[in-house]
């Protein structure tokens, strides 16, 4: 395969919400924990929308005036680095606010890699020159998934993504019918919560892919994982 692979991984509640005060409760901590240990080991990427991104690991605000945009153009920039683990952010816009060029998750320092498209502007690409993060260009107005996939493989060795969410794009990878597998850590409690997603949002739309169950696994707070695989 000349893309990575997806493996959409999420953490859920029993009736299927993917955030809440389910995943703070101490019966929670054992389902939580393999969550995190296990997207390290489904793949060596973490995968993000923008929204995610801005609420967990770039909340800075940049001034993006006092960025020289003379010389920038709309193409991959790849600086020469290395790292073990990537933290991957689909950001449409150009709107994540890093701080620093990577996100500390899982026992992991998650190198940053941002996939844009031109609507992010020039100063921005500027901006995340400064910090050394990496940079895909992957459309015109809208992302395209599967070359951000090719181009994630062939430029930094990926070949596997865990995309955690946020729901929507999830659904829009769904959408694209580039979702390979999906692992749920479902946790031992009902969140209730009417106002929070469930994993996929495809706006509505049924996606005729059928997804097969591969393994299941209990975990010793009485969640489970369930890992499925496109048929």
């Amino acid at each position: 395969m000349d893309r990575a692979k997806v493996i959409v991984h999420m953490h859920t509640s029993i009736d299927g919400k993917i955030d809440g005060v389910y995943g703070q409760q101490a019966g929670d901590k054992i389902s939580g924990a393999f969550y995190a240990d296990e997207l390290f080991r489904l793949s060596n990427a973490n995968a993000n929308g923008s929204t995610t991104v801005a609420m967990y690991a770039a909340k800075g605000h940049p001034d993006l005036s006092k960025y020289e945009t003379r010389g920038i153009e709309y193409q991959d920039w790849i600086p020469d680095i290395q790292a073990e683990t990537w933290d991957v952010s689909f950001d449409r816009k150009g709107r994540m606010g890093w701080e620093i060029n990577y996100f500390e998750y899982g026992g992991h320092k998650n190198r940053a890699i941002e996939v844009l498209t031109e609507q992010a502007s020039k100063s921005y690409l500027a901006f995340l020159q400064s910090m050394e993060i990496p940079y895909i260009i992957c459309g015109t107005k809208d992302l395209n998934l599967n070359q951000a996939l090719i181009k994630l493989k062939k430029y930094f060795g990926i070949t596997a993504i865990s995309l955690a969410g946020g729901a929507v794009i999830n659904g829009a990878f769904l959408k694209a019918h580039l979702v390979d597998e999906i692992s749920l850590v479902v946790s031992p409690y009902v969140s209730g919560d009417q106002n929070v997603k469930s994993a996929f949002d495809t706006l509505g739309t049924f996606i005729d892919d059928k997804f097969m169950i591969k393994t299941t696994k209990q975990l010793d707070d009485g969640g489970i994982h369930l890992l499925y695989v496109k048929e």
